[in-house]
């Protein structure tokens, strides 16, 4: 089958090996003629992700077509075959944080207070502001914790913000599930995540969390899954405090938290979204071990040297020519029977 995919980064690339490791064909659209996608690539178009005629000259090209992130536009994508398999509409909830924040509500989901930011009068502290659309990785996000930030609003245009209650979680997690064409949804075992300036740092699998949260966890999830009536790997956030789940956002794609199951699992993430969106059942993941994913930043390139040094640190480059700070160079799943140690080696300045 010929698969396109929009988008070339590091997730587009996992995406493409778990497609031509099951034989497929692999047809790629991204703005990089230099992405890390083109290293295993059959077609590469450079286009921007707004080129409407590009895409639907992917579309044209191709059997069925993914998407490895949020931020393109497809309002006006003529697609007559339904060839884009995880829906449009789950795309289009995901890029408005008000939408899907509503949406979510809508299901008696629950989430942190939030509303559009329309008027300032009466902010609470701390809060917490984000932009509607287009913010990743801690980008268009700021904390209001007294009444200097909240002079810092007038400089923004706040009808493109939202405004959230600002969380004292215990941790967060995510939960990654696929659905095929059959309505069979499965999940993976649920990591712990923690971040560094907005940007996730590690997804931690150690069967640590409670029976009752994660119980409740993939229950939620495959109820929102199906509910968007979506095909394909998709990851679901929350923040656990105490006993209670609060939704945070969901991204209808594979998942940096879900890098982990290449190694960890029967099945990683990727292999299940290839064969959703090709018309083929998904596959329940089983744990082989417990495991650590750990981000290589640009400023951490250290990492991969260190990582070399043990035989249960499995290390993923991306192939991106350039170590700039905070972005994502790699990853190492560390799937050692001591997990921690590794990753305190590698990480210890």
């Amino acid at each position: 089958m010929k698969i396109g995919i929009i988008g070339g980064g590091q997730l587009g690339l996992m995406i493409a090996e778990a497609a031509k490791d099951l034989g497929h064909e692999i047809y790629s659209l991204d703005s990089n003629e230099d992405c890390p996608i083109k290293t295993v690539t059959d077609h590469h178009i450079v286009a921007d992700f707004d080129d409407t005629m590009s895409i639907n000259k992917l579309i044209d090209m191709t059997d069925v077509v993914t998407y490895e992130f949020e931020n393109i536009i497809l309002d006006d994508i003529e697609d007559e075959n339904n060839k884009i398999i995880q829906g449009i509409e789950t795309l289009k909830i995901s890029q408005n944080r008000l939408l899907e924040k509503n949406t979510i509500s809508a299901m008696n989901v629950k989430t942190a207070k939030y509303r559009g930011l329309d008027t300032i009068d009466t902010i609470e502290f701390p809060s917490i502001i984000k932009s509607i659309s287009g913010g990743y990785d801690g980008k268009n996000q700021f904390v209001i914790r007294n009444q200097n930030d909240i002079d810092q609003l007038m400089k923004i245009d706040r009808k493109y913000y939202i405004l959230e209650e600002m969380i004292d979680f215990d941790y967060e997690i995510s939960v990654i599930c696929t659905r095929d064409i059959f309505n069979d949804i499965v999940a993976f075992p649920i990591p712990i995540n923690t971040h560094k300036n907005g940007i996730l740092f590690t997804s931690i699998i150690d069967c640590s969390i409670s029976k009752n949260i994660m119980e409740t966890a993939v229950n939620t999830s495959k109820r929102i899954i199906e509910h968007l009536n979506y095909i394909g790997t998709m990851a679901i956030e929350y923040f656990v405090v105490g006993n209670e789940l609060l939704f945070n956002e969901f991204a209808p794609r594979p998942h940096n938290s879900g890098h982990y199951t290449i190694e960890a699992c029967n099945v990683s993430q990727f292999k299940n979204h290839v064969l959703a969106i090709t018309g083929e059942h998904v596959i329940e993941p089983v744990l082989k071990n417990n495991a650590i994913m750990l981000n290589i930043l640009g400023q951490n390139n250290s990492y991969i040297e260190k990582s070399k040094g043990y035989s249960d640190a499995h290390l993923h480059l991306y192939g991106k020519k350039e170590y700039r700070k905070n972005r994502k160079i790699g990853h190492i799943t560390i799937t050692s029977k001591d997990n921690l140690s590794v990753l305190n080696e590698i990480t210890k300045e």
